[in-house]
């Protein structure tokens, strides 16, 4: 059988590698402090097992990507525009500003007013909550 190899192994690979490295990280770590990074790892882990297994398998074919490629660059330069703004604006106004910029720009088609304000607000009202979660609950330095 003459296979090439999967575009989803060498990512899988890679996940599988990251989340070993993150749990052996963990080890050394206090138990409240190495709960989220065990959780991240394990994510890794079995998303990178996932990724090689479907690979090895399956193998579905790989279609080219259909449209655009000005989308994901734009989302590329909202996530490099987030962490930039972070340490200058902070944690709340950075990210209400960017999860609206990412609301419009994953849009396919254009908002009503109702439907725009009800995802604004709600998207506020989450990233309120991660800021409220980790900056008072869990005590993590925001910017």
């Amino acid at each position: 059988m003459n296979r090439t190899l999967h575009r989803d192994l060498p990512p899988g690979l890679v996940l599988i590698g990251l989340g070993s490295w993150a749990l052996w990280e963990t080890l050394t770590m206090s138990v409240l402090g190495a709960v989220f990074p065990r959780l991240a790892g394990s994510g890794m882990l079995v998303g990178g097992v996932i990724l090689c297994i479907r690979a090895l398998w399956r193998a579905p074919p790989v279609q080219p990507p259909e449209g655009e490629l000005t989308r994901p660059l734009l989302f590329l330069a909202l996530l490099l525009g987030w962490a930039v703004m972070l340490p200058i604006t902070g944690f709340v106004l950075t990210s209400v500003c960017a999860a609206l910029l990412a609301m419009f720009l994953s849009a396919d088609e254009k908002f009503d007013a109702k439907t725009a304000a009800i995802q604004a607000i709600s998207l506020a009202a989450l990233v309120g909550v991660a800021a409220l979660l980790f900056g008072q609950i869990l005590m993590v330095n925001l910017p």
